[in-house]
């Protein structure tokens, strides 16, 4: 590992670039001269052989003190089309404005295709021929979107009576007599925006109890443990752990909704009793783990 001192040392030796807005005044001796505020200098070309127009605005490079001019502030086209005739001057129109220049060889008509020079000053040729423009390539592809990932906790866990109200455990049941359910309150609803887009939806069940048949799975309408519950769905879905159901997109619409659905439900699980693990005894009895975009 480098110290301070080492790291120090390499950072002095990395070159120093800036670069300023200058104005082109001309050349001498092979150099280029700019003025910069109020002072003038004579800079070297670099620019593969470009010569800026008298006061055209250009830009100016230090590196590590040592002065270049690298090329013009603003673009030059290299082809328009004639848009007036004042003989000897025609007036072009690019795509960068319009430009007023004289001509060589023959006279162009309004309309004319013609090619532009900017070699110290500016003038321009119709052109004998001229290619059609490339198309543009398509935008480019946008980056998929970015996909939220976020578990969500239940709140609490239990089983009612199917013919009363009364959570009398906190283990989710599924039974012939008893609704087991677990509730996430509203912060399914209040974080999955509406427009969201499914990806995937699982849910952490850790069993305490299984006897007989394999569990039946709904949803419920109550986002805390209180009163009645209304249950939908009376699927069978095997399966402990992280599980995937397979209609977990169904799910994911119904919850983000919030309408009138707010929970995971236990229905009846034939003639058997299977019960699940309540928070005290696992915290994340009931978890859903939820990504969308």
């Amino acid at each position: 590992m480098l110290d301070d001192d080492a790291i120090r040392d390499l950072l002095g030796k990395k070159s120093r670039v800036t670069a300023s807005l200058a104005r082109y005044v001309g050349a001498e001796d092979g150099q280029a001269l700019v003025d910069m505020g109020d002072q003038r200098f004579p800079v070297p070309f670099k620019s593969g052989g470009f010569v800026p127009q008298i006061n055209e605005p250009v830009w100016v490079d230090s590196i590590d003190g040592r002065l270049f001019m690298t090329g013009p502030a603003s673009a030059k086209p290299g082809t328009g089309v004639v848009a007036t005739i004042a003989d000897p001057l025609v007036t072009v129109t690019t795509d960068f404005g319009d430009f007023t220049m004289p001509y060589l060889g023959e006279l162009p008509t309004s309309g004319d295709v013609v090619g532009i020079s900017w070699s110290t000053e500016p003038w321009c040729g119709k052109l004998s021929t001229s290619v059609e423009p490339p198309e543009p390539p398509p935008p480019p592809i946008p980056p998929a979107s970015v996909v939220r990932d976020v578990t969500f906790r239940a709140v609490d866990t239990g089983s009612v009576s199917r013919s009363g109200s009364h959570w009398w455990t906190a283990r989710p049941w599924s039974s012939p007599s008893n609704y087991g359910g677990w509730f996430y309150g509203t912060q399914l609803k209040d974080t999955i925006p509406a427009d969201a887009q499914f990806v995937s939806l699982e849910m952490y069940v850790p069993w305490a109890v299984r006897r007989y048949s394999a569990p039946r799975w709904g949803l419920h309408n109550l986002a805390w443990k209180s009163g009645a519950p209304v249950v939908s769905g009376n699927a069978e879905f095997e399966g402990s752990g992280w599980v995937t159901f397979p209609w977990a997109q169904d799910w994911f619409h119904a919850l983000k909704a919030g309408g009138g659905w707010a929970g995971i439900a236990l229905n009846a699980a034939g003639s058997g009793q299977e019960e699940a693990k309540s928070l005290a005894e696992d915290g994340m009895s009931g978890a859903l783990r939820v990504r969308w975009k």
